[in-house]
């Protein structure tokens, strides 16, 4: 929200044509001649919560329900579109079988995040037992050469803009990731394999901050999985990115892209036998834990699709159009008001 100039949060009648509308005005904006990011439904593959309308618009527009997401600039930056009265609500409450519904939804959700947190504390001891063989030395001179290689003695004249993302996240079908998307019109992919707790995202995080003391901008790419876990990080000025390329998001080089290379740091880790041998149980846990965390996520996403079909039943699509219309003119309405603002 903080790169938009302008945003506006859809909220109310949460169902899945919400997400066709957004796709639809994707699809408009695109033949328009804008560049469109698209932001995923981590529930259902298909289905958007938000499009960003990119540079020189920077519109962003957002299912703002379920999550809830709030206004901050209202009245400047944020709008509120209210589709509430566009369901009817007697006939969504006619449904018996709704309450029902939220409960199961409710009761597998908190399943589900609770293997996720058992997941997080077992990654966390796979940690400790490769930390204690990690040859840091030899990872500071390989990560002093990259930036090195990347930076030179160069310092942009201009401040840093600093932008967050997610690299994926768990999905009722396994893991899911954006890598190939959301890289593929950079030149230099440098692909990390290394253990967990050996320091690729400690490592990323100094580079990006490395960067930005030259005034380079950034873009943080976070783990799904561990809120304070750096996934990628994209320098878009040197067409740049140095991503995690391990479980749960295995990559290898392109031998179609030149600029496609393996960071290594795996070859400072040396684990005696005794560690791998428990390294090979934590893993083990960790795979069986994220499986439940997954039929979990799975028997909530049955659920919730359930719920928002009965929204989509009960919604008055005349009134959905009516109050929705105006997102497909806000091109035109920002070239006005940037012509006001010159004159």
């Amino acid at each position: 929200m903080n790169e938009a100039q302008a945003v506006y949060l859809l909220k109310g009648a949460h169902g899945f044509k919400v997400s066709e509308l957004l796709k639809n005005i994707g699809d408009y904006y695109v033949k328009k001649g804008a560049n469109i990011e698209y932001f995923h439904d981590p529930l259902f593959e298909d289905t958007v919560e938000g499009i960003f309308i990119q540079a020189p618009h920077r519109i962003l527009i957002l299912q703002a329900t379920n999550p809830s997401i709030e206004p901050t600039v209202l009245g400047g930056r944020d709008h509120v579109i209210s589709l509430y009265d566009c369901v009817d609500e007697e006939q969504l409450s006619a449904s018996e079988a709704l309450f029902s519904l939220n409960e199961k939804k409710q009761t597998y959700y908190n399943h589900c995040f609770a293997a996720l947190s058992k997941a997080i504390h077992i990654h966390d001891d796979w940690e400790v037992e490769t930390r204690k063989y990690m040859n840091w030395s030899g990872l500071n001179q390989q990560f002093a050469y990259l930036t090195n290689q990347l930076f030179g003695e160069t310092k942009l004249d201009k401040s840093s803009q600093l932008s967050h993302r997610l690299l994926g996240t768990l999905t009722p079908a396994g893991a899911r990731d954006t890598v190939p998307s959301i890289t593929q019109n950079l030149e230099k992919r440098l692909f990390i394999k290394g253990y967990p707790g050996t320091g690729k995202s400690s490592m990323m995080k100094r580079l990006a901050k490395e960067a930005q003391s030259r005034g380079y901008d950034v873009q943080l790419v976070w783990c799904g999985l561990d809120s304070n876990s750096i996934d990628m990080v994209i320098l878009p000025e040197l067409k740049f990115c140095i991503f995690d390329s391990t479980e749960p998001h295995v990559y290898f080089p392109d031998e179609n892209r030149p600029g496609d290379e393996i960071f290594d740091i795996a070859k400072h880790c040396h684990p005696t036998e005794v560690e791998i041998k428990n390294i090979d149980r934590l893993v083990a846990q960790y795979k069986a834990t994220m499986l439940e965390a997954k039929h979990f996520s799975k028997l909530y996403a049955d659920e919730e699709r359930k719920v928002r079909e009965a929204v989509d039943v009960a919604l008055n699509e005349d009134e959905f159009n009516k109050r929705t219309v105006p997102l497909f003119d806000l091109v035109e309405e920002f070239k006005d008001h940037i012509n006001e603002q010159r004159i």
